[in-house]
């Protein structure tokens, strides 16, 4: 049924003209290529230091959550500064329809994701590649099993709200536009491309590959969103919404 819909919601995107993307009034960045590598980079750097600050709460005995916590925690809040940065840079640029670019993205590209991440896993666990009955994410994973405690629900904000909106802003707010000015076009479809298969190759070791190649699917629809809207916060409604989906129904498989 899912793929069905998928294919169906799929051919209407098209024969909609929603695809139609042109780069020249669309995606004109605000931020230059040079100062979007340079954000990045600060990002990186300073993700690292949160997280190593975070190591110095825990130790040997601290349950894989808690270090979960303390490391993710503390990474976000130190990247906190790159966010004020962005906002302040693009002041000037607001955002567009944001609610029905939200709900057609999300109807169209969170079923798509789905549907082929399902199949892969299917084609996978029957090549032996892929546990049958697996969590797609390692930190759903650890979300699943760990008693609920304050640790665990530091680590599902950190995975929802947190990695919607520091996700958004280094792929769609800074790279997906640096990728438009690089790569040229008379679209933007390069730029999503390269932007969604840069996303996904990032989750390879902390998902399944089944679920790495829907994540491709999805932050097309994320980087489709960023483009219609002008800015991050449709992106960040719905990777918010879609990461808090997967923790529910990761939840539910329990109850």
């Amino acid at each position: 049924m899912l793929v069905g819909f998928s294919i169906a919601i799929g051919i209407w995107f098209v024969k909609s003209g929603q695809t139609l993307l042109p780069r020249r009034g669309y995606l004109d960045p605000a931020i230059t290529p040079t100062m979007a590598l340079l954000l990045c980079g600060a990002m990186y750097i300073l993700a690292g230091i949160g997280s190593w600050w975070g190591f110095q709460y825990v130790s040997d005995e601290s349950s894989t959550i808690n270090v979960y916590a303390w490391t993710i925690g503390l990474s976000m809040i130190t990247q906190i500064p790159i966010l004020f940065l962005y906002a302040y840079f693009r002041r000037k640029c607001g955002s567009r329809h944001i609610l029905p670019v939200f709900l057609i993205a999300y109807a169209v590209f969170v079923p798509i994701a789905l549907a082929v991440a399902g199949l892969g896993h299917a084609l996978l666990v029957g090549a032996g590649l892929e546990p049958a009955g697996g969590i797609g994410h390692e930190v759903l994973q650890q979300i699943k099993q760990a008693p609920w405690s304050g640790s665990t629900w530091i680590v599902i904000i950190c995975v929802t709200i947190g990695a919607g909106i520091f996700e958004e802003l280094l792929y769609r707010g800074l790279l997906l536009p640096s990728f438009a000015a690089v790569i040229g076009g008379k679209t933007v479809w390069r730029a999503i491309f390269a932007t969604s298969l840069l996303f996904a190759i990032m989750h390879i070791g902390i998902a399944q590959p089944s679920a790495v190649v829907g994540l491709f699917f999805l932050s097309i629809g994320l980087c489709w969103a960023r483009v219609k809207s002008g800015g991050i916060l449709a992106p960040i409604l719905i990777h918010v919404v879609f990461n808090a989906m997967n923790i529910a129904f990761v939840y539910s498989t329990t109850i």
